[in-house]
């Protein structure tokens, strides 16, 4: 195939048949590149397209090969009062056409519009095998991605006993569970938990990163938002009985398409209430509240900061074992 044989162009995100081939090319992909993983869950792929996270726009690019799809860029675009840095959303070339330029006309056509409106930097998350790097690492090197943060992707695969929630928490604080999203009256506390947790990820990059900062609105409509992509979500708050204070959370999701197979998403306690244990605790009553609504789930996965020694700690104490490993990584626009 020779590369003038390959046509660039954007993506009408209201097409959803058009969006749903450049599903299947994404899902062709992971097959060869992650053969044991979960298949890509469609409702998820079109949600993230069509109801990009709050404070995003989603802008994108497919690449064909005689009308066949065979590569695909998605970007998130923030809105102009909000963070300056655009965020890879998905990024796949076919196999059969990879080492032939695909890739990177897709970036470059990404990139130069991206330059165009003014935003400095753009961000990808790669990941590869646990022991070395994965196509997406050996790409965003070649064309310059520095990394930022390191990664490391943990799965605990369910034995026969289930994870029970502890019934020993330290005096002084108690457990809430919620499902599908946070009530109102505690957005406030979880969108200044979640500021916490970003400014801490921000601190252990390599390189100067804003970081993303939450409101009670911009819960809701995060929450709002992983409903419309189709995603189950799971949470358990930990509240200090004396000041009626939430201290800290865990939060777990599942995709539409996925029954067995689940995402372990931020775990955080304030500084003022660490060292009682209460991050182990969360995890723990989080998955077991999950599994109470989840019969069928075998499989757990996070990521985590290579630098976060504690929550590493955490969940190996759970019985995770790194499977993965991941970076992100950043061009300079």
């Amino acid at each position: 195939m020779a590369q003038d044989s390959v046509s660039i162009g954007p993506l009408r995100l209201d097409e959803e048949h058009t969006l749903g081939e450049f599903h299947r090319l994404q899902q062709q992909a992971q097959s060869v590149d992650f053969p044991n993983g979960p298949s890509s869950c469609r409702r998820a792929f079109l949600g993230q397209m069509i109801h990009p996270r709050p404070g995003n726009t989603v802008l994108a690019w497919g690449a064909w090969v005689g009308g066949r799809p065979v590569g695909l860029c998605a970007i998130g675009v923030p809105k102009a009062d909000q963070r300056r840095t655009a965020d890879v959303l998905h990024f796949a070339v076919h196999p059969d056409v990879r080492r032939r330029g695909v890739g990177g006309r897709l970036l470059a056509t990404a990139t130069r519009h991206l330059a165009g409106l003014g935003l400095p930097k753009m961000t990808v998350f790669t990941s590869g095998p646990a022991d070395g790097a994965g196509p997406g690492d050996a790409f965003a090197d070649a064309t310059g991605a520095a990394c930022i943060l390191r990664y490391q992707r943990m799965s605990l695969l369910m034995g026969p006993t289930r994870p029970t929630a502890d019934s020993d928490i330290s005096v002084g604080y108690e457990l809430l569970h919620w499902r599908g999203g946070v009530p109102s009256n505690h957005r406030v506390a979880f969108a200044e938990m979640s500021s916490r947790l970003a400014a801490e990820e921000a601190a252990r990059s390599s390189a100067s990163q804003t970081p993303e900062d939450f409101d009670e609105d911009k819960i809701q409509e995060l929450y709002a938002a992983l409903d419309a992509w189709g995603y189950r979500t799971y949470l358990t708050a930990v509240r200090h009985r004396d000041t009626g204070l939430l201290v800290g959370y865990s939060a777990l999701g599942m995709a539409d398409a996925h029954q067995q197979h689940a995402s372990q998403w931020d775990t955080i306690v304030l500084p003022s209430h660490r060292g009682r244990g209460l991050g182990a605790v969360l995890k723990r009553a989080n998955l077991s509240w999950t599994i109470d609504h989840e019969p069928e789930l075998t499989t757990v996965a996070t990521w985590n900061a290579a630098g976060n020694a504690a929550m590493l700690h955490v969940n190996e104490s759970f019985g995770f074992r790194v499977d993965q490993s991941g970076a992100l990584r950043e061009w300079i626009l």
